[in-house]
């Protein structure tokens, strides 16, 4: 086991403490063992590009995301409070980049989070996005909203390598 899962291991050991919520050293000791254990079943991750946050990219990704579930929950609500209004539903395909899959399941995670759209498949190769929109105005405008989460992710978490690629123009294909 490596130092870089010093992190990992105390961060669950204070986990471990403070669930227990006792600070004994039969508790502490235990806390230990289950953080030393746990890093050391995990595999290491793969090598390859590293990703880390960068703080004023995080916050405008961290603001747009909270904006688009306040504005998506208000039209959720709406439909609630007003059932004859007009629902027009679809599912969209949104290619996107694609850079890594924690950025892809990031993206799909969020999107699922806002009342209204549901991520409902991840195709690879390219990687496209299969959306359920429940208030489907503009195929487009849909696809450029996710591909705009996406660089917003991108800019927050991803490797200098996938910054990178955000200026090449994205491959769409017709889906």
């Amino acid at each position: 086991m490596s130092l870089r899962r010093l992190p990992l291991v105390v961060w669950l050991w204070v986990l471990w403490v403070g669930l227990w919520e006792d600070l004994s050293p039969g508790t502490g000791l235990a806390g230990l063992a289950v953080g030393l254990g746990v890093a050391w079943l995990l595999p290491d991750p793969p090598p390859g590009p590293s990703s880390s946050l960068r703080l004023w990219a995080g916050l405008r990704f961290l603001v747009v995301f909270l904006w688009k579930l306040a504005e998506s929950s208000a039209v959720v609500a709406w439909e609630v409070v007003t059932p004859w209004s007009n629902v027009r539903e679809g599912i969209v395909a949104v290619p996107v980049r694609g850079v890594s899959d924690t950025i892809v399941t990031l993206v799909a995670n969020v999107i699922s989070l806002t009342p209204g759209t549901l991520t409902l498949e991840v195709e690879r190769d390219p990687t496209v996005l299969y959306i359920h929109v429940l208030h489907l105005r503009d195929v487009e405008s849909v696809r450029a909203d996710v591909q705009h989460l996406e660089a917003l992710c991108i800019r927050a978490f991803g490797s200098p390598e996938a910054i990178d690629l955000l200026d090449r123009p994205l491959a769409t294909e017709e889906h």
